[in-house]
């Protein structure tokens, strides 16, 4: 008969990640394998097996919610201000998504696909747009410039939108490639500048 340490040890939680998340399913079994390992039940009348198996499924449940929680890895973290870039078009075409531009009564066609998101960026700092506006630079992980500089190469001459919390804030009609950074421009006081540049970089 196998016992729970066993059982615990050959555990895989994350086996049907699609994502293939190898570090945090390491780390997961690493935990849930030395908590088996070094628990220890108190003396006197040995409790009922259900609660045993209870109390170790329990701890396999916390480990692998915990690790989730305090990972890095892509799709793992809810970041503060979701970022996105979509290619897009002006004019309708089937399967494209309908978005405003800002607060204008500009329309444009978003595919659905992103071509890179909070993942996607190594570091976003503030910079000074005027007197009273601000915007966000945003430089890219090299997997990411590259994605965007293959999308980009073939979409010359129509829009690039930029989210923010599911809102496109820009909408600039690609003039070259572009690869490696994006600036986010817009009415933005430094506090919402700020707030953008700290809550898309949350990893």
């Amino acid at each position: 008969m196998k016992v729970v340490s066993n059982l615990l040890r050959y555990a895989d939680p994350l086996g049907d990640d699609l994502r293939h998340l190898d570090d945090a399913r390491d780390r997961i079994r690493q935990t849930v394998v030395a908590a088996a390992a070094v628990a220890t039940l108190p003396t006197g009348p040995r409790p009922p097996r259900r609660i045993v198996l209870g109390a170790a499924a329990a701890l396999a449940v916390l480990a692998v919610v915990g690790i989730l929680v305090g990972s890095g890895g892509r799709g793992t973290v809810q970041a503060a201000v979701r970022f996105e870039v979509r290619l897009a078009e002006l004019r309708p075409v089937p399967g494209l998504i309908v978005a405003q531009v800002g607060t204008s009564r500009d329309v444009i066609y978003l595919h659905p696909e992103m071509v890179v998101t909070n993942d996607d960026i190594a570091q976003s700092s503030v910079l000074p747009d005027g007197p009273e506006h601000f915007s966000v630079s945003v430089e890219f992980l090299p997997a990411g410039a590259q994605r965007l500089q293959q999308a980009t190469a073939t979409h010359l001459g129509r829009p690039l939108a930029i989210l923010i919390d599911g809102e496109v804030v820009m909408a600039p009609v690609l003039r070259s490639v572009v690869s490696n950074s994006a600036l986010i421009t817009g009415t933005f006081t430094r506090a919402d500048a700020e707030r953008i540049a700290d809550g898309i970089g949350t990893r």
